[in-house]
């Protein structure tokens, strides 16, 4: 393994950890960590590398932001109170 594989490495789970903790509680962390890993897949050989951490990151928000849009709605109830 490459020392820059070791940063990109880093990148992902970076981003990773950042659009977990904005899509927590909407999205399961599985699901979250699927599209950043496939996400990286994606870019990977079509961009420089010092871009990866922008590019994955404006990526992968925008591709949980489309899920959460095609996603059904999560019905809240709240208890009432006696």
């Amino acid at each position: 393994m490459t020392v820059r594989s070791h940063r990109a490495d880093d990148v992902v789970d970076e981003v990773g950890v950042w659009l977990a903790g904005e899509f927590a509680g909407r999205l399961p962390v599985s699901e979250i960590d699927r599209v950043v890993r496939a996400t990286r897949f994606d870019l990977e050989g079509s961009i420089a590398p010092e871009e990866l951490g922008e590019m994955l990151h404006r990526l992968g928000r925008a591709r949980l932001q489309r899920l959460l849009q095609y996603a059904p709605a999560t019905q809240v109830r709240i208890p009432q109170a006696r």
